[in-house]
C-alpha cells in the first residue's frame, strides 16, 4: 500500500492477495476494492484515484477473476485481474477469458495474468504446454503479450520464471507505454509490473521502417555477438580490449547520454546491427539458393498473416472442442479463399501489363499450350 501511496498508483491488479479467514487484508479502506466469489478468492482490483469510476461486472468475475469496467471522464475501458491455477486445465482459464472477448468486444481491454505458463514468446527460458496453448489461444484472438523485459517475473527458492503476463488487444495496445518491471520490494516471489495507460488520443503513425529481417540460428549467436561487439567498438571508436558485452553496453550508453545528435548515435547503431547481422545470418528476404521449387509472385505478406491466423485457429479449435470456433474457423477460410483469388488477379494483370511489348512471349506460350513442363 506504501507504494500506491508514494507513487500515486491509480488501478492495482493483483493475484494472490493476502488472505486471513477467506477476507482479503492489508488493504486501507480509503481505496476501493474490488473482489468477487466466496471463499479464497485469489483475484482483487484496487482503485487509489477518486477522478476514476469503476464497476464490477460480477456476471463474467469469480474468485479467481475480477472484470471491471473503467469510466475515467468520456473513455472507457475494461481491465482484469485474473489468477490461473496451475493444478487446473488451461483450458477452462481461457475459455474464460474468451467470452470477457465477447463482452468486451470493440472495447479498450488489458488483462493481468498469474498465467503460471511459461514461452520464449514472452522471454522466458522454456516453453511449457500450457505456454504453448496461450500463445495459440493469443494468436488466434488477435491479442498482444505486452511483457517485454528479460527481467523475470517471479523469483523463488524453487527458481525463477516469467509468468505474469499483460496483455491487450489491438485497441487498448497504441495507449500502453513504459511497461517496465520495478525492482522495488515486493513482499512476494512476484515482482511489480507498472505501465501508464495514457487514454489521449495518440498523434502521428508508427514510423514505417523498411522490413529487413533476418534468420538467426541459436547456434551461430556467439558469432554474431562477437561480431557486433567488434563493429560498434569500431564505429564508435571504443577501445576493443576483449571486454565482455555488459562493459560495451555501458560504454554506448555513457556516450548516449553524453550525446548531442540522437539521430547520428542511433543511425550508427543501427547500421552496426544490421552489418553483424549480414555478415553472421541469411536475411530472410534473400531467396535460399538450396530451396526446391519456385516462390509464386501473387504471394504477400497479409496473405501469410492470415494462414498463420487460421492455423492458429484451428490447432485451438481441435484443443477446445469448441462448435463457435469450427464456424469462426470456416469463415476465415472463406475470407482467406477470396483475398487468394483477388491477388491472383492482380499479378496476372501485371504481368499482363508489363508483358505486352514481345507478342511472342509467355502468354503467347501458354495459350498456345507451348510452354515446357518442369521436371
Amino acid at each position: 500500500m506504501q507504494i500506491i501511496s508514494t507513487e500515486n498508483i491509480d488501478i492495482t491488479l493483483i493475484q494472490e492477495p493476502y488472505l486471513y479467514q477467506d477476507k482479503i487484508k492489508g488493504i486501507t479502506r480509503k481505496y476501493r476494492t474490488y473482489a468477487y466469489g466466496d471463499g479464497k478468492r485469489r483475484a482483487a482490483f484496487i482503485i487509489a484515484n477518486d477522478t476514476i469510476d469503476g464497476l464490477l461486472i460480477t456476471k463474467y468475475s469469480d474468485n479467481d477473476t475480477v472484470l471491471v469496467e473503467i469510466q475515467l471522464g468520456n473513455e472507457t475501458f475494461y481491465a482484469a485481474s485474473i489468477y490461473m491455477d496451475y493444478n487446473e486445465s488451461i483450458n477452462i482459464n481461457l475459455r474464460h477469458i474468451e467470452r470477457m472477448l465477447t463482452f468486451s468486444k470493440g472495447a479498450k481491454l488489458i488483462l493481468a495474468i498469474d498465467s503460471n505458463s511459461r514461452s520464449t514468446a514472452w522471454h522466458d527460458g522454456i516453453t511449457n504446454h500450457r505456454g504453448r496453448m496461450m500463445e495459440e489461444f493469443v494468436a488466434s484472438n488477435q491479442l498482444d503479450i505486452i511483457n517485454e523485459s528479460t527481467r523475470t517475473t517471479f523469483l523463488s527458492s524453487r527458481g525463477k520464471s516469467n509468468i505474469d503476463l499483460n496483455i491487450t488487444n489491438n485497441q487498448m495496445l497504441a495507449h500502453i507505454q513504459n511497461w517496465d518491471i520495478s525492482e522495488e520490494e515486493s513482499a512476494s516471489d512476484h515482482n511489480i509490473i507498472k505501465f501508464n495507460i495514457n487514454l489521449g488520443r495518440v498523434e502521428g503513425n508508427a514510423p514505417d521502417f523498411p522490413e529487413r529481417r533476418f534468420i538467426i540460428k541459436e547456434h551461430r549467436q556467439t558469432e554474431f555477438y562477437e561480431k557486433f561487439h567488434h563493429i560498434a567498438s569500431t564505429a564508435f571508436r571504443i577501445v576493443d580490449r576483449g571486454r565482455e558485452n555488459e562493459d560495451l553496453d555501458a560504454e554506448l550508453d555513457k556516450m548516449f547520454n553524453e550525446k548531442l545528435n540522437i539521430r547520428e548515435f542511433t543511425m550508427k547503431l543501427e547500421e552496426a546491427i544490421q552489418t553483424a547481422c549480414r555478415e553472421t545470418t541469411r536475411n530472410r528476404n534473400t531467396p535460399n539458393p538450396q530451396a526446391k521449387g519456385k516462390t509464386v509472385p501473387w504471394w504477400t505478406t497479409k496473405l501469410k498473416i492470415m494462414r498463420k491466423r487460421m492455423n492458429a485457429l484451428r490447432r485451438y479449435q481441435r484443443t477446445m472442442g469448441n462448435e463457435a470456433l469450427r464456424e469462426s474457423r470456416k469463415t476465415q477460410y472463406t475470407i482467406a479463399k477470396r483475398a487468394v483469388r483477388k491477388e491472383k488477379t492482380r499479378s496476372w494483370k501485371q504481368f499482363c501489363m508489363t508483358s505486352w511489348i514481345n507478342p511472342w512471349n509467355e502468354i503467347y506460350k501458354l495459350a498456345s499450350n507451348k510452354t515446357r513442363r518442369q521436371r
